[in-house]
């Protein structure tokens, strides 16, 4: 079983051979880097039988998140093959950004890949992200669930991408901006989405125009390991606020989760939370 330990190459010629360019085409319709994270990540994957054996989930209906993101989760062998994926995906992400020319700085949403980091031109490239939870253990007897994503440009313009890694979770740089403590690569599986004054994907603006709508929120909250997804009916919205009639409460996050497994719940409860905030899952 591949691990770090039993590498006979160095760890920096490792990664290297996982870095994956793409071909470059008009200045207005290309990648946003010459290489590419999300074809970097597939090497990442194929490189053993274990991160093989997984699967695509929390596949995205509306865009942006139909065009830009990507999540994979597998099971991993045993907690330290988790804890050393971690560490060589993480140094995968610095070293394509790296590669680059950008730089990774920490936001909620993920570690995104920027050019000229924390000035009025900054620029993102791509975002990471990498965690694992022991939830679930009954379908992943010997390690925890390893779940990765990522959002990158692909074909769109520079400012279309723009203002869709937004939708995403991409806080553009402003004097007030306030980033992550240390990386949030290895943050909480999910935050949410964006924050309340991103601008609006499709989904946001279908589930504000849509009362009766079947949604769901995840909240996990900082300093626990345990979230939850609460789902219910839009009841009402205004001012950009969706308030929903919440009947289910899931355990983690049902987008990544093998399996959906309920927790008690309130027979009805309402929450109100910005539009960007909830998803849609009937």
């Amino acid at each position: 079983m591949f691990s770090l330990t039993q590498k006979i190459v160095p760890f920096s010629v490792f990664i290297s051979l996982l870095l994956s360019g793409c071909s470059s085409g008009p200045d207005g319709v290309r990648r946003s880097g010459e290489y590419s994270f999300y074809d970097s990540t597939q090497s990442f994957i194929a490189l053993t039988d274990t991160r093989r054996n997984g699967a695509v989930v929390d596949k995205g209906v509306f865009y942006p998140k139909n065009t830009f993101a990507y999540t994979y989760r597998y099971c991993s062998d045993n907690p330290r093959q988790a804890a050393n994926d971690i560490a060589e995906y993480q140094a995968l992400a610095k070293r394509v950004c790296d590669t680059n020319g950008g730089q990774l700085i920490s936001q909620a949403s993920g570690a995104w890949c920027v050019l000229a980091a924390n000035t009025p031109n900054e620029q993102p490239l791509f975002s990471a992200k990498i965690t694992s939870t022991a939830l679930w253990a009954d379908l992943c007897l010997d390690g925890p669930f390893v779940t990765l994503r990522l959002n990158e440009n692909t074909q769109a313009s520079q400012s279309q991408w723009y203002e869709s890694a937004q939708v995403l979770g991409y806080e553009p740089y402003s004097p007030l901006r306030e980033l992550a403590p240390g990386t949030a690569i290895t943050q909480a599986i999910n935050q949410p989405a964006s924050p309340p004054t991103a601008p609006w994907g499709d989904e946001s603006q279908y589930i504000y125009s849509h009362v009766g709508a079947t949604v769901c929120l995840y909240d996990h909250p900082h300093q626990t390991n345990l979230g939850h997804t609460y789902r219910g009916q839009v009841f009402s919205v205004n001012d950009g606020l969706v308030k929903v009639s919440v009947k289910e409460k899931f355990k983690g996050d049902i987008r990544t989760a093998p399996m959906r497994e309920k927790v008690n719940w309130h027979r009805t409860s309402y929450i109100t939370a910005p539009a960007n905030s909830w998803f849609v899952c009937s």
